[in-house]
């Protein structure tokens, strides 16, 4: 019965020290990837920073006439309800 008693603690040792090693090994080598990661690649985020841009007004900036009938038309468009969409033409298995 004392086997038993000391066979448990270091199994259980054993399998935390395993965990232990693994959880080690993993953050090792997830810290060793890159250590900029993204440098080498092209910018990204210029296209939403020029329509940023582009849709931003500035004071002194020209404004284009709107005529009335075009708002209208815009606004009882958007308090249409959403069409449906049109079936689909694709069969699941």
């Amino acid at each position: 019965m004392s086997h038993s008693l000391i066979v448990l603690p270091r199994a259980v040792l054993h399998r935390f020290a395993v965990a232990s090693l693994m959880s080690l090994v993993l953050v090792g080598g997830l810290t060793a990837c890159a250590g900029q990661p993204g440098a080498d690649l092209p910018p990204y985020g210029d296209t939403v920073r020029h329509m940023i841009e582009t849709q931003t007004y500035h004071p002194g900036d020209p404004v284009s006439p709107t005529s009335g009938r075009k708002v209208a038309g815009a606004l009882e468009g958007y308090r249409q309800p959403a069409a449906a969409y049109p079936p689909s033409s694709m069969s699941l298995p």
